[in-house]
């Protein structure tokens, strides 16, 4: 049975072939260095999401296999309606939510332990990209999380696109120390806005 595709002609790979600047891994990074340098891009790396009725072992389970700590809730719509994180699981939440409700915890699902849209803080992508590093582990200190989402504004619309995240984790292991450590917290996420605009 013949198909309608072309077959591509191949080439053979050169000697000294790389993947390119836009693709090299960024092996150190400094708290002075420009914020995007430490940042998950969404534009590049696909975000990994789950749906609202998935129990949270197996939500845990995904986390474990796609090597990640947050997963973002979506609907039909893939629109974003929460974010549940591995501290959400394995924290307090269903243990409260146990006593509350009596269900056993097998029985939990994503929707009634994420943190649902409108509790979601997000970082404006054009105040990212004046920012350092150190700006965002402050950032992240004054909001009390691991995590944190950058938008891109539409500014006729002011319609947002998240398009990308910042992790600890990943900035600890960028930087080479836990950034959780040893950095005060602002008073205000005023006063972090007020710092990096």
């Amino acid at each position: 049975m013949s198909h309608p595709f072309d077959v591509l002609p191949s080439i053979p790979l050169k000697p000294g072939s790389s993947f390119g600047p836009e693709t090299k891994p960024l092996a150190h990074a400094h708290r002075d260095s420009p914020a995007v340098t430490v940042m998950t891009d969404f534009r590049t790396v696909t975000p990994v999401t789950i749906d609202t009725e998935i129990p949270i072992d197996r939500a845990l389970k995904k986390m474990k296999t796609a090597g990640v700590r947050l997963l973002f809730v979506t609907n039909d719509a893939y629109e974003i309606i929460g974010l549940i994180t591995a501290n959400d699981i394995l924290g307090e939440r269903p243990i409260t939510y146990t006593q509350q409700t009596r269900m056993p915890r097998s029985n939990i699902t994503v929707a009634a332990i994420m943190t649902p849209q409108r509790g979601i803080q997000v970082l404006d992508a054009a105040t990212v990209q004046m920012a350092t590093v150190g700006d965002i582990i402050a950032t992240l200190h004054a909001l009390e999380r691991q995590h944190a989402l950058v938008a891109k504004i539409d500014e006729e619309t002011q319609a947002q696109t998240v398009i990308g995240m910042f992790s600890t984790s990943q900035i600890s292991k960028l930087l080479g120390q836990d950034v959780m450590q040893g950095t005060p917290p602002a008073h205000s996420l005023a006063e972090i806005v007020e710092k990096i605009s």
